[in-house]
């Protein structure tokens, strides 16, 4: 892996990031404890690199349940036992506490010594640069029993042992996640133990897994990230079909396999959500978008890894040495209920990534035909609800293929077709859609037929017609369903049709 830069830690500056946290600590746990209990981890970690301090880690030599709710009172959160075997509970900082000393924590979690002392802790913990501690009460002094200090500074993720990675194999998946978020190196030991282990990967619960996956896509460079994944031979177990789009060979469209052109629109996706303004300007007054929500990126990140999943199985070769990939947007939805069921991903994650691996070319086939008002709206009816998160990912693809076949006038066209969709989806999400002028039960009425499947063709036909202007009164929406040919033989069709 590529060498880290080295971190000038500030020790002083460090201790005096963490005092009010300490005084809140003691003042919290009102005696219990407070000459065995230390700050651990990631916390004395990030305050040493001048990070954020969003979760307190702390070990104690006493109860972890009775400092937990004593926390919790404190902080005005919940504690709740983590069910692990090291007695761990979770406090769930409320979202404003009234002593500002824990203003900007999320979460306490609070787990009993694992060992007799705090140097038999600090020995089973995953790597070095973790293995610190700062007693919450005495002389604040950071404890160091394995040079996590001087790795911290070197920029380095050394195993604190073998056993440490034996004993949870999440932690493979973790010095690649602290590797990238740090910009720090894997140590050439710990790099080699790790890939000696890498089938281990797979061994943890998927919800555990696609916690630091979801850390490491949101944490910026994510393409990078997912190199380091590589790097340390574990992308093979957790995500083979990615790992099977190595040197998968794409059209004369393309520049890039399929493997390179998946992390390449991995990347602008990036991009894209960090400067909509740049990439898809609204010009249009009284249209403004809305930044991206943490579960936004989360999705369209996920699904622009996933989008190309299906490519090696689709693979055809066609008359004159042209290559295609028929169905491989179909077949990459089933891909992602497997993804989705291994990583035990929530419900609406899966549904939205899905319907956008399904729907990923959409936008482009537009520049095929008619591009107006009715096609953007059948558009957005066919990507809802990730209208916007569509327009992100149908760009990020196409500005990640630029064969010798390729022309850059076609990719001014779909930047050109991406703006106007992005403003229509910002249009309507600030609008809202019109008020029907016939509901489903004036349609029936109106045509004299029971409720059922051609009540709603009309229902949806009606919205179109009257989101685009051409039809815009109650008289003009009675006379549209009075001459509707459900048969299909006028050529209308009902919105969300492709």
């Amino acid at each position: 892996m590529s060498s880290a830069p080295a971190h000038a830690l500030d020790l002083d500056a460090a201790l005096r990031r963490l005092e009010p946290l300490r005084a809140a600590l003691v003042e919290a746990l009102h005696g219990e404890a407070v000459d065995a209990t230390w700050i651990v981890g990631g916390t004395v970690r990030d305050a040493l690199l001048d990070r954020p301090l969003l979760d307190v880690d702390l070990v104690t030599g006493g109860s972890s349940e009775a400092l937990a709710r004593r926390i919790a009172r404190a902080v005005q959160g919940t504690a709740f036992p983590l069910g692990d075997e090291h007695g761990c509970w979770r406090i769930a900082a409320a979202a404003a506490p009234n002593d500002d000393r824990w203003a900007g924590v999320l979460q306490v979690d609070v787990c009993e010594l694992r060992g007799d002392d705090l140097a038999a802790d600090l020995a089973a913990r995953d790597f070095t640069i973790n293995a610190l501690a700062l007693p919450i009460a005495g002389e604040p002094v950071i404890v160091d029993t394995t040079g996590g200090l001087d790795d911290l500074a070197a920029g380095i993720v050394r195993m604190v042992s073998v056993a440490s990675l034996d004993d949870d194999p999440l932690r493979l998946l973790r010095a690649a996640r602290f590797a990238h978020v740090l910009h720090a190196t894997v140590e050439p030991a710990t790099a080699d133990a790790i890939r000696a282990r890498a089938a281990r990967s797979a061994e943890p619960a998927g919800e555990r897994t696609w916690v630091e996956l979801r850390l490491l896509l949101l944490s910026g460079e994510a393409r990078r990230g997912w190199r380091a994944i590589a790097e340390l031979g574990l992308e093979h177990y957790l995500l083979p079909e990615l790992h099977a789009c190595r040197g998968v060979a794409q059209s004369a469209f393309h520049h890039l396999d399929v493997y390179e052109h998946t992390l390449a629109v991995l990347d602008n996706a990036e991009d894209v959500i960090a400067a909509t303004e740049f990439w898809l300007p609204i010009s249009e007054p009284g249209v403004a978008a809305v930044p991206f929500t943490d579960h936004q990126r989360t999705v369209v990140l996920l699904a622009a890894l996933c989008h190309d999943l299906a490519k090696p199985a689709t693979r055809t070769e066609l008359p004159g040495g042209r290559v295609g990939f028929g169905g491989h947007d179909r077949v990459g939805m089933e891909l992602v209920d497997t993804i989705a069921d291994r990583w035990r991903l929530a419900g609406t994650v899966r549904t939205q990534v899905r319907r956008l691996v399904g729907t990923h070319l959409a936008l482009g086939y537009l520049l095929h035909g008619a591009a107006g008002p009715r096609e953007l709206y059948r558009f957005r009816r066919q990507v809802e609800p990730v209208a916007a998160e569509a327009v992100v990912l149908s760009i990020a693809d196409r500005m990640a293929t630029s064969g010798v076949a390729d022309r850059r006038a076609w990719l001014r066209r779909h930047l050109q077709l991406a703006r106007r969709a992005w403003t229509s989806v910002w249009r309507e999400a600030g609008a809202g859609r019109p008020d029907p002028l016939l509901d489903g039960t004036a349609i029936a009425s109106e045509l004299g037929i029971a409720p059922g499947p051609a009540q709603g063709v009309l229902v949806a036909a009606l919205a179109e017609d009257q989101a685009v202007g051409a039809v815009t009164t109650e008289e003009e929406a009675r006379a549209f369903v009075r001459d509707y040919d459900l048969s299909g033989s006028t050529g209308r069709s009902p919105s969300g049709s492709t």
